[in-house]
């Protein structure tokens, strides 16, 4: 078998210019002894042609070699991450180490909420659905960076629309659509901030945001009233959920219990174990010996890449039966910045047991 130490990657690509809608997909994976590079083409929503740029099994750092060549290849003629088709930088930096690592909130139960939201000591921003973003500011140039402090590509609109900002910035968000929910500030013109209570680095914040035109301010909500209420609104408009910041807290990169998320509905990494016919996959999750279980089908929108076997996508669900499948689930899209490692059971905290939501229905 070949080097599981070496992670497998995938990118899916879109263009949409000069009339065209049309994705490529290539595939950097394992086989037999070695490591190749699959890849699928064709317009979205449509049956994809495939082929291999590998015609025989190779070491890792070639098969590697080979799969960032046609990355660049395609993304050099106008292919981009966004399903939106808009231009994005392409830095050689791109999956390199930043040195940079985002905060990660702590998930809670509903139950667990309502004390936070009470509570003088804890305020309250939107949990946005994008990518996590760390952006790193210094004047003109602007780098990006994921959830596992690696380099990305940001879209070009971002590039040279900064340098207002003066001296080195690193300001934390959500990359959503064309645009940067911003929600926490770690750098200033070159000062780091982060050992400095969260309400200050927020203040902070609000004024150097307010001169990059692509960038917004998630709004932060200080009193029991605001906090509830802001809550409620996010219900009704079908929002994420919301995160709760300890005001006095510094940051810390990694899990943190100064930040504590909330999720109106459950999402999890999964793993693709299998391709269906209609346009579905099975997803699983692998538990805590390794086996990976079968959490059932999602199926995949028409204007969606479908995914390969060992591609980790974001799933959202109501909740899952003990020891069986996601209740409703439905398919977000893949997660390039996450890892086999995180596609785990122990994301899954809403269970139902049958027998009991069996009698609900009775009574019901």
């Amino acid at each position: 078998m070949a080097n599981t130490e070496h992670l497998q990657q995938s990118s899916f690509l879109y263009f949409t210019g000069q009339g065209s809608d049309k994705v490529y997909q290539v595939h950097l994976r394992p086989k037999d002894e070695g490591w190749v590079v699959d890849y699928g083409n064709g317009r979205r929503g449509g049956t994809l042609a495939t082929g291999t740029k590998t015609s025989s099994p190779l070491a890792y750092e070639a098969a590697l070699k080979i799969y960032d060549k046609v990355v660049k290849e395609k993304t050099t003629k106008g292919y981009t991450p966004d399903q939106s088709g808009a231009l994005y930088t392409s830095s050689d930096l791109a999956g390199r180490v930043s040195g940079e690592l985002p905060q990660l909130p702590t998930l809670i139960a509903e139950e667990q909420a309502a004390r936070y939201l009470d509570d003088p000591a804890w305020g309250l921003q939107e949990k946005a659905d994008g990518e996590n973003r760390i952006l790193l500011i210094e004047g003109a140039a602007v780098r990006g960076t994921n959830r596992r402090g690696l380099f990305v590509d940001i879209p070009q609109a971002w590039v040279g629309a900064a340098d207002s900002v003066a001296g080195r910035t690193v300001i934390a968000g959500e990359h959503v659509g064309d645009g940067f929910l911003a929600f926490d500030l770690l750098e200033l013109a070159g000062q780091d901030l982060r050992g400095a209570p969260f309400i200050e680095r927020f203040g902070h914040l609000q004024k150097a945001a307010s001169a990059v035109p692509w960038m917004t301010v998630l709004a932060l909500e200080l009193s029991a009233e605001g906090k509830r209420a802001r809550a409620a609104e996010l219900l009704a408009a079908h929002g994420e959920g919301y995160v709760l910041k300890a005001l006095d807290a510094p940051f810390s990169a990694g899990r943190s219990t100064a930040s504590l998320k909330f999720k109106f509905n459950q999402s999890a990494t999964c793993e693709v174990i299998r391709v269906n016919a209609q346009r579905s996959v099975a997803v699983g999750l692998r538990d805590e010996a390794g086996a990976m279980l079968d959490l059932g089908n999602v199926t995949v929108p028409p204007n969606e890449a479908l995914p390969a076997v060992g591609t980790l996508v974001e799933v959202r669900y109501l909740y899952r039966y003990a020891g069986g499948k996601f209740e409703q689930p439905v398919y977000k899209g893949q997660r390039p910045d996450m890892t086999p490692a995180d596609a785990v059971l122990s994301q899954v905290t809403r269970i139902k047991d049958r027998s009991a939501a069996l009698e609900e229905d009775g009574e019901a």
